[in-house]
């Protein structure tokens, strides 16, 4: 029976479990991976988009606007195999229904992904979405892709200098913001109280590595909503944001 099972998976496919970002839970991802069976337009599962191109490309990769087209995302392939493990061929010898992918996490706040694919090298919008428009900034296409809105509270970079600090505690307090970009004056910045217990400030940062904490009365707090933490002079905790 657990040969039959193994020659079932196998006959499926088979398929290379890479990060496509170590963001994705790698059970999620194989799942992901599992449930594509052919090209097809951008699929939206979740806060996941699996693109696809065809498997006759020698290289497909994928560059996101959130990341200022800095990144090249490659595609991965999933290969048909028989029940022997063989890749199922034609009559010249190529691999048959061989499908590229790439599985991207949908970003917090954004209500649509702006992206466009390198195909063998050349630039294009994705062949398999045709919605597009024009990106005068850049001077080319691109493609769109709508997706639903959802926020979490944390700490994060909201575009290319604007930060939003969280803070999540007791209602009812006064809570405020000290760190390097303000010489640690705990009096400067005090956060607004959004619901119950929540707390939250937007300040504009200019690039740079900055540490920062928050203050509830005397007491210093480190963000309990970014686990990157360093030691002060003073034996305290303070939280480190870099801001890209």
């Amino acid at each position: 029976m657990k040969r039959k099972l193994l020659f079932l998976f196998v006959f499926t496919c088979i398929f290379l479990i890479q990060a496509a970002g170590a963001e994705i839970n790698a059970i999620t991802y194989q799942e992901l991976v599992a449930s594509i069976s052919r090209v097809q337009e951008p699929l939206i599962s979740d806060k996941h988009v699996i693109f696809t191109a065809r498997g006759d490309a020698r290289y497909v990769g994928i560059a996101f606007e959130h990341e200022d087209y800095r990144f090249i995302h490659s595609f991965q392939r999933i290969i048909r195999r028989d029940l022997y493990g063989k890749p199922q061929v034609d009559d010249q010898g190529r691999p048959l229904e061989t499908v590229l992918f790439y599985i991207a996490e949908i970003p917090p706040e954004m209500k649509e992904l702006t992206y466009r694919m390198v195909v063998d090298g050349l630039w294009t919008t994705d062949p398999q979405n045709p919605h597009t428009k024009y990106d005068y900034i850049n001077g080319m296409n691109v493609s769109i892709l709508p997706v639903e809105y959802y926020e979490i509270f944390q700490t994060s970079q909201r575009d290319s200098n604007l930060v939003k600090f969280t803070y999540e505690g007791n209602p009812g307090a006064v809570i405020r913001l000290a760190g390097t970009f303000n010489n640690w004056d705990p009096f400067m910045y005090e956060l607004t109280e959004i619901s119950p217990g929540r707390y939250e400030i937007s300040l504009p940062l200019p690039k740079g590595t900055w540490y920062y904490a928050y203050f509830e009365g005397t007491t210093q707090r480190p963000d309990s909503t970014n686990s990157n933490h360093v030691y002060t002079k003073d034996g305290r905790v303070a939280s480190v944001l870099v801001v890209k």
